[in-house]
C-alpha cells in the first residue's frame, strides 16, 4: 500500500472508529469521501486494499483490548495466590506486567473508543459503555447540541477551520464538571449528566454557551463567532436511547427556533 493511500485510509479509520456498526459500504462511502476531498485519485484495486486493511486494523484493537483485559484479569487471580505465599518475586513480576498491560489497553481503548479531533468519548464508547441493548443502564439526563450555522462555518472558511472550531468545541465540552462529553455525529454532541435536576444543566450549557460566544476565531483577517443550540431529556434506567435523544433533539430545534 503506498503512502498516499495508507494516509488516506488511516484518516477513514479514524472517522468510522466513531460509529457503533461498521460495514463495508459504510466505510466505502467515507473512503471516497475523504478522497475526493483530498484530491486523491484511486483505483478499485486499491480500495479494496484499503478496506481489507481499514477492517483488519479495527478487528486487530478490539481483539488486543480483549486480550488484554484478560491477561489483566489472569494476573489478579495470580498475585491473590502469590500473596497467599509470600512470594515477593512473583509479586514484583506481576506488578510490573500489570502496569504494562493497564498502559495497553488505556492506549488501545483510547484509539477504539475517543474521537481523535475533539478528544471526547465517540458514539462506540457511548453504545458499549454507557447503554446495554440501546437501553440506558442508570438515572440522569441526556443533552443534545448542535453547533448553530456549522455548514456555514465550512463553506466559507473550509473544512481546517470547521476542523478548528470542532476541537475548540470539544475542550469547551470536556471542561464542564459532572458530566460526560460525546460527539456524535459531525457538529452533533451529547452530554451526558448523573443529576436528574434539569435547571441546574440548563444553567450550565447557558453559561457555557454565552462565554462560547464570546470567544472569537480568526481566519486571515476575518473574525467569527459560534454558538451552539441544545436540548435536554432525563432518562431511567431501561429507557430507550432512541426515545430520549428524539425528545432532547425536538427540545433543541424549539430552543433553535427562539432564537431566529
Amino acid at each position: 500500500m503506498n503512502k498516499q493511500l495508507q494516509e488516506l485510509t488511516d484518516l477513514t479509520i479514524k472517522e468510522i472508529l466513531n460509529l457503533e456498526i461498521v460495514l463495508p459500504e459504510i466505510y466505502r462511502d467515507i473512503f471516497y469521501t475523504k478522497a475526493k476531498e483530498l484530491g486523491i485519485k484511486v483505483s478499485d484495486i486499491d480500495k479494496e486494499v484499503a478496506l481489507i486493511y481499514a477492517l483488519q486494523k479495527i478487528q486487530y484493537i478490539q481483539n488486543e483490548t480483549e486480550r488484554s483485559t484478560s491477561a489483566l484479569k489472569e494476573n489478579v487471580v495470580n498475585a491473590r495466590i502469590a500473596i497467599e505465599n509470600k512470594d515477593n518475586m512473583a509479586l514484583q513480576y506481576i506488578e510490573n506486567n500489570m502496569v504494562e498491560l493497564e498502559f495497553k489497553i488505556a492506549s488501545l481503548q483510547e484509539e477504539l473508543y475517543v474521537d481523535e479531533l475533539t478528544r471526547l468519548y465517540n458514539r462506540r464508547w457511548l453504545f458499549e459503555k454507557f447503554l446495554k441493548d440501546d437501553h440506558f443502564i442508570s438515572n440522569g439526563l441526556l443533552a443534545f447540541i448542535d453547533i448553530n450555522a456549522f455548514k456555514a462555518v465550512n463553506d466559507k472558511f473550509g473544512h481546517l477551520v470547521g476542523d478548528k472550531v470542532l476541537h475548540v468545541m470539544g475542550k469547551v465540552l470536556k471542561k464542564v464538571q459532572n458530566t460526560t462529553a460525546i460527539r456524535f455525529a459531525g457538529d452533533e454532541f451529547l452530554i451526558l449528566h448523573n443529576s436528574e435536576n434539569e435547571e441546574e444543566i440548563h444553567k450550565i450549557l447557558h453559561t457555557v454557551n454565552l462565554n462560547l460566544k464570546k470567544t472569537p476565531f480568526k481566519h486571515n483577517q476575518e473574525i467569527f463567532y459560534i454558538d451552539f443550540s441544545f436540548g435536554v431529556a432525563p432518562f431511567k434506567a431501561k429507557d430507550s436511547f432512541k426515545s430520549v435523544l428524539e425528545t432532547a433533539d425536538l427540545k433543541m430545534y424549539d430552543y433553535k427556533k427562539s432564537f431566529k
